[in-house]
């Protein structure tokens, strides 16, 4: 035990910290209306779990109810501005969020608040507290061994957690909300970066807008896929590939080993199309080297997350595509796999996606399918002039996003030492 450290229930913490019931802390601890209003009024907000992320309240997205139904409601659970916001059901259980609204709003059943005694409890630094993996361990401890998943407000009343004098505590979660701040700064960025560039994939991928040195003195006209320049054509996928599309190897997943081909599957390709495994695997079967991914091809997603696309890119490492893929080989003659790659994220590609998946009970396309997939083909010069623009504004985001990451693993890191008191901040006026 090191000197000046004492073990409570939830840890080691500094002798001079106290361990203490949101019971002991919260003037109230209330949860929302039980019966559904209707909704589609213009007076009041009415916020229910979905409104409620890590650590931000949401109103974007949030409906509306009539002033009668709000009074009804806010009658019982009177939510004010710097509540702490917990959702106790559903799939967000343990999201929670400070109320920054000078305007009164109605809660669903699924969010409880949090009043905090403001004299020696400062809320935001249990905020933190909540949302750092100790706190959604404890939550999750709460809720096992349950048949229905949810947070009761008796479970929520007995949470405990660390507290050091209301000074520290708002040292600490200041500290922790200037780097939440630079994440959300990242996260404003990026969502303009990718507003752009959804923007200028459709105009560049369209012929909308055309390139310096490519297309002076062209007009445009009318295909099957909308307007294009008159120097484009328009082909079938399958008209445009080396090879007939092809399905994965299938067999099952293997431990990761380092003798064994690594697996790619649906749920390795993240939205953006990148090869984002949560934990590598491995496949184990005597052909699986006929199925091993090269430069230049793609694969598709069949089912599932029918449309999800993944360029190969060999800095992966070498890949074997498992069976609810279709592999795509572009013939680069014709169609450029990177110029594909952009084209298979616009706005008219899962447009086609949606229309061809609605055809069957089970949604899914299958290699055929994908091979009557239009494309508009500029020259080859073009496509690549088209494809470098576009990826390095991905690869911008890219880099954007991996500061993200380690940022936010950095305040993982720094939220697990100050709210356990492993490191001390320096108060002003206080030993």
């Amino acid at each position: 035990m090191p000197e000046g450290y004492k073990t409570t229930e939830v840890g080691v913490i500094p002798e001079d910290w106290d361990v203490q019931a949101l019971s002991e802390m919260c003037v109230k601890i209330q949860d929302g209306t039980y019966f559904s209003p209707s909704l589609g009024g213009n007076d009041y907000l009415y916020i229910t779990s979905k409104n409620i992320g890590r650590g931000a309240l949401n109103i974007f997205n949030a409906e509306r109810i009539d002033a009668i139904q709000h009074r009804a409601i806010y009658s019982r659970c009177d939510v004010r501005k710097g509540d702490l916001l917990l959702t106790k059901d559903g799939v967000n259980t343990g999201n929670a969020a400070l109320n920054h609204l000078d305007e009164e709003f109605s809660l669903l059943f699924s969010i409880a608040f949090l009043r905090f005694d403001t004299k020696k409890y400062e809320p935001s630094y249990f905020l933190q507290q909540i949302l750092s993996s100790d706190g959604q361990n404890r939550i999750k401890e709460l809720m096992s061994g349950n048949a229905i998943t949810r947070l009761t407000l008796e479970k929520i009343r007995r949470i405990q957690f660390s507290v050091p004098v209301i000074e520290e505590q708002r040292a600490i979660a200041q500290t922790l909300s200037d780097v939440d701040g630079l994440i959300a700064a990242l996260d404003k960025l990026i969502a303009k970066k990718r507003n752009i560039k959804t923007a200028t994939m459709q105009e560049l991928l369209t012929g909308k807008k055309r390139l310096p040195g490519f297309g002076e003195g062209k007009g445009y006209k009318n295909t099957e896929v909308g307007v294009i320049p008159e120097d484009w054509e328009v082909k079938h996928l399958k008209n445009a590939l080396k090879t007939t599309p092809q399905y994965g190897i299938n067999a099952p997943a293997v431990p990761y080993r380092d003798n064994l081909p690594v697996y790619i599957r649906i749920t390795d390709i993240s939205e953006s199309g990148y090869f984002t495994p949560e934990k590598l695997v491995s496949v184990n079967q005597e052909n699986s080297d006929q199925y091993y991914l090269e430069e230049g091809d793609l694969v598709f997603a069949r089912t599932g997350s029918v449309g999800k696309s993944y360029l190969y890119n060999p800095d992966d490492g070498e890949l074997v595509f498992a069976v609810f893929l279709i592999r795509i080989r572009p013939d680069e003659n014709i169609l450029l796999p990177h110029y594909l790659a952009q084209y298979v994220k616009t706005k008219i590609y899962w447009n086609w996606v949606k229309l061809m998946s609605m055809r069957t009970v089970q949604p899914g396309i299958n290699g055929n399918e994908y091979g009557q997939l239009l494309v508009p083909l500029p020259a080859i010069e073009e496509q690549r002039a088209i494809a470098t623009i576009l990826s390095d504004m991905d690869a911008e985001i890219a880099a954007l996003e991996k500061r993200r990451a380690k940022i936010k693993a950095i305040k993982q890191g720094m939220m697990q030492e100050l709210l356990t008191g492993k490191i001390r901040l320096i108060v002003p006026n206080h030993p």
